[in-house]
């Protein structure tokens, strides 16, 4: 065949879908009577932690455990943020913890 002769062609039925070896249709399916696991808690909020931003310009970080977002500005410099994240943002040296 040349040049397009193939696309003029009757189009027959669609080819059926290739059968997978080995496995049955009915083995693919999840049985309605098996127990569902439950989803994943997550793990019980801290007590919060006093972090003083050390600089002066506002911003806005994510807290890398959590994702809560938390505002400092040099006019609100001590925020409280959840002890997960408090040791995260204490190591890029922008926040001291408070007493």
């Amino acid at each position: 065949m040349c040049c397009g002769q193939k696309r003029s062609a009757p189009r027959s039925a669609p080819t059926p879908a290739p059968k997978m070896a080995g496995v049955r249709p009915e083995a693919s399916r999840v049985s309605s009577s098996l127990p569902r696991p439950l989803p994943a808690a997550d793990p019980p909020p801290r007590s919060p932690v006093s972090l003083r931003y050390l600089e002066t310009s506002p911003i806005r970080v994510r807290g890398p455990v959590t994702g809560r977002q938390y505002e400092f500005s040099g006019t609100r410099p001590v925020q409280a943020v959840e002890a997960r994240d408090a040791a995260a943002l204490v190591r890029t040296r922008f926040f001291r913890q408070t007493r």
